[in-house]
């Protein structure tokens, strides 16, 4: 069976020895695909832009263009293509039939880095799946990958259809196996949430390599770990946003987003992805800094908007203001996102501002209680201190007088209501 380990075009494995040409429609996508690869730590030595919106069945892109192709293979004797689309199993084989070249598309790409990405248990378990469901219908596509890797079989006549459906029939095994496997991570994920459901929570979203993580470092003076490539977050983390705050806060860093993001990575990452539906305000982080800001907003606003989150509460932040040289850029990255505001995670003042403004948001959103609770309600009282924000507080003669806010669950938890004036 193949080595789930294995990459899925083992020419990656080369790094920066390896040479690939690139495919694609627009010189902005062609420019991400790039610094994907490069994370891979592939660096692409030319490219090829595709001007016909028609997509041909059997080889997605048209006979004059594979010829082109083949041309600028022939001059810059690079190893392998890369398309910057989703291609089909028929499509990725009749190209590499044609061309007689390895060829990965930019699904293969994205799975390729978040599997090497993947550190925990969790995300181990998620990019699996995804992986795997990746590769199923292009098993026979990929096996020549592997046998080139491997150097063939017996006699170098490969591998043959039954050893393929010996290992179509290993592969959809395992994909049940790492289905149950997450199906129990999930349930243990239900249970911290559970543990957290009486939090106010905020959930830091954007596109990746917006700067989600170093923000969230710098917002609740942790470490987690923030680097700059493409998704080096993978497993979402916790952390208070503010230790003296009243009604605890907790801020929440999730994987990226990206456009054409495989439809089975959205699958797999549902435990996580959940963590935005549970969370009461989701902060979108957005890079003003990058050329195609507008259009990463609009990527992520578009993911939000078909997990179901398009009415959830949300602040919107232009992060990366410290690569913006003078006024000019700064006036026109703040038309990405008017009236949002524009920060820099590496400025403890611009972090203040915005960790103050998260925190008049969830306090206008409590609700307002004047309550006389009796002197003998000792344990009452110290949870109206952790939970609520005191006001005003009044010692009378049969209690003690509080106007304070309060989140609606938490006040109905502690049964304010027959304590209230």
């Amino acid at each position: 069976m193949l080595d789930a380990t294995e990459s899925l075009l083992p020419l990656l494995n080369q790094g920066k020895d390896a040479k690939v040409l690139c495919v694609g429609y627009e010189d902005e996508s062609l420019d991400e695909l790039d610094r994907l690869l490069t994370t891979l730590g592939v660096k692409p030595i030319e490219r090829i832009l595709i001007s016909s919106s028609r997509i041909h069945a059997a080889t997605y892109i048209g006979q004059g263009k594979i010829d082109e192709i083949k041309a600028t293979l022939e001059r810059t004797l690079a190893q392998a293509v890369i398309l910057d689309v989703e291609l089909s199993p028929n499509q990725l084989r009749n190209l590499e039939k044609d061309l007689k070249l390895p060829i990965l598309d930019r699904p293969g790409v994205i799975i390729e880095i978040f599997s090497r990405h993947a550190r925990t248990r969790e995300s181990k378990t998620q990019v699996a799946l995804a992986r795997l469901q990746y590769l199923l219908p292009r098993l026979a596509h990929f096996w020549t990958h592997f046998e080139r890797q491997r150097g063939g079989g017996t006699g170098n006549r490969g591998m043959g259809e039954k050893q393929i459906e010996v290992d179509r029939r290993l592969v959809k095994n395992r994909i049940s196996v790492l289905r149950d496997r997450l199906a129990d991570i999930e349930k243990e994920r239900v249970v911290q949430r559970a543990g957290r459901k009486d939090i106010l929570k905020v959930a830091l979203v954007g596109y990746t390599n917006a700067g989600k993580s170093t923000l969230l470092n710098a917002l609740t003076h942790s470490t987690v770990r923030a680097e700059d490539k493409l998704f080096a977050t993978l497993d979402a983390s916790v952390r208070s946003l503010d230790p003296n705050s009243h009604p605890p806060i907790v801020a929440i860093d999730t994987v990226g987003f990206i456009s054409k993001l495989p439809p089975s990575l959205v699958a797999s990452f549902r435990s996580t992805l959940e963590e935005l539906r549970e969370a009461d305000l989701l902060l979108h982080v957005v890079d003003s800094s990058h050329p195609q800001a507008k259009e990463q907003l609009d990527v992520t606003e578009g993911v939000l908007d078909d997990l179901g989150l398009k009415d959830k509460p949300r602040i919107t932040v232009l992060n990366k203001s410290d690569q913006l040289e003078g006024g000019a850029q700064r006036n026109l990255a703040r038309l990405v996102a008017p009236g949002s505001l524009m920060i820099s995670a590496y400025n403890p003042e611009d972090v203040k501002k915005l960790r103050d403004h998260l925190l008049q948001y969830f306090h206008q959103q409590l609700e307002l209680w004047e309550i006389l609770v009796p002197y003998s309600e000792g344990k009452l009282e110290a949870q109206l201190y952790t939970y609520g924000s005191i006001e005003l507080s009044r010692h009378m003669e049969k209690g003690t007088f509080y106007r304070l806010r309060m989140d609606a669950n938490w006040a109905k938890k502690l049964g304010l209501e027959k304590f209230r004036l």
